[in-house]
């Protein structure tokens, strides 16, 4: 169990792992150079810069980089960096990649592209990693950003590359919250159906190295205390790993409130594929974008 963002980068350092290196896919980009090089100074990664040499090179200048260890791979205007960083991660040459100044639709082309891509399993979700001021530990959320509505055969693809995501930092058997507005399954309200059905699945092994806990509320979910007022008996409330939302929306509009408040830090990263992938919005703080980044590194 990891209470902070600093445990976690605590035991990366003392896992004393080989320094990875982040591929910045469209790198001529002042928010993705910021956060790479930042995340180089705390000594997570090696920045490998994708896109145009000249305009790389003149924006390093320009932000005083220039004499800070990184490489450049050029690639010309008309070329997708993108399709240079899968050939990197390919080659060897690269752990994960990370958005630049470049479309999403023309970052994720190349990594989908079933012949030459990076996803061989046909399925990427957004994983987010939160360190909320009011919860005991770092709390896991599903995707927020990727799939609108999942079906259940998705929710279960949901769950077990999140959970796989949480057995590499370290969790063994996290429980996740299949998240609804009551405790009972309800025909009218089929989250609560999936979530009854997620955890049936959990308890036959179904789900990979997981516990699924539902349906459950956001409020029992997190809080031992509204569990015991409300007479909701498992030991798995007010104390889960990750919570499954039923829909993007929720999960989009739940980041967005704790984003607000300076004191809770967000990370997030596209799971699922060959290697992690650093997806953040061009208005994430810089603490998002530097703990996505930690995030991926411990992932890759």
């Amino acid at each position: 169990m990891y209470k902070s963002f600093d445990d976690l980068t605590g035991n990366l350092i003392k896992s004393k792992g080989k320094i990875k290196r982040a591929v910045v896919a469209g790198a001529c980009d002042e928010h993705a150079l910021e956060a790479v090089f930042l995340a180089q100074e705390k000594g997570f990664v090696k920045p490998v810069l994708v896109g145009a040499e000249e305009d790389i090179c003149a924006k390093l200048k320009l932000m005083n980089y220039s004499k800070r260890e990184h490489s450049i791979i050029n690639c010309n205007k008309d070329t997708n960096p993108s399709e240079i960083a899968v050939q990197l991660i390919h080659s060897g040459d690269g752990d994960f990649i990370i958005k630049g100044k470049i479309e999403t639709k023309d970052l994720l082309k190349p990594i989908l592209n079933k012949a030459t891509g990076l996803n061989k399993r046909g399925f990427i979700t957004h994983f987010g990693l939160m360190q909320l001021k009011n919860y005991h530990k770092l709390l896991a959320m599903s995707d927020c950003a990727v799939i609108p509505y999942p079906t259940l055969e998705e929710k279960k693809k949901i769950v077990m590359s999140c959970t796989e995501a949480l057995n590499k930092l370290g969790y063994v058997k996290p429980v996740v919250g299949a998240l609804c507005a009551v405790e009972t399954v309800n025909e009218k309200m089929p989250e609560t159906t999936d979530a009854f059905k997620l955890k049936e699945m959990s308890g036959k092994g179904l789900l990979g190295e997981s516990i699924v806990e539902g349906p459950i509320s956001f409020d029992l979910a997190t809080s031992k205390e509204s569990a015991k007022i409300k007479g909701y008996n498992s030991a798995y409330a007010g104390d889960v790993d990750m919570l499954l939302v039923p829909n993007m929306v929720t999960g989009n509009v739940m980041s967005k409130i704790w984003n607000a408040d300076p004191e809770n830090i967000m990370a997030g990263c596209l799971v699922g594929a060959d290697i992690p992938i650093v997806l953040t919005s061009r208005s994430a703080s810089m603490n998002e974008k530097l703990h996505s980044i930690l995030l991926c590194t411990m992932l890759s």
